[in-house]
């Protein structure tokens, strides 16, 4: 089982099922992950082998949309 700790690190407990039990093992520490706002911040891919991990780009832009811009390009040329 994987989870995220209070401290933003990637965790993992191996479970041992028992007749009527469930025995948790020590957690281990995977690896730190960002600071995130999200809810999980990291996917398992289906082999379980690696992690896909949301990150913050670095030097990252403001999206930046154009509405109608048909009717711009018609202005900047002259209204044609």
């Amino acid at each position: 089982m994987y989870y995220v700790s209070a401290d933003d690190k990637l965790m993992t407990v191996g479970l041992k099922l028992g007749a009527d039990s469930l025995t948790p093992s020590t957690p281990r520490e995977l690896f730190a992950l960002p600071a995130s706002s999200t809810l999980q911040p990291y996917a398992l891919a289906p082999d379980g082998k690696r992690f896909l991990v949301l990150t913050p780009a670095a030097g990252s832009q403001p999206l930046e949309l154009i509405t109608n811009w048909p009717a711009l390009l018609k202005e900047s040329a002259g209204g044609k």
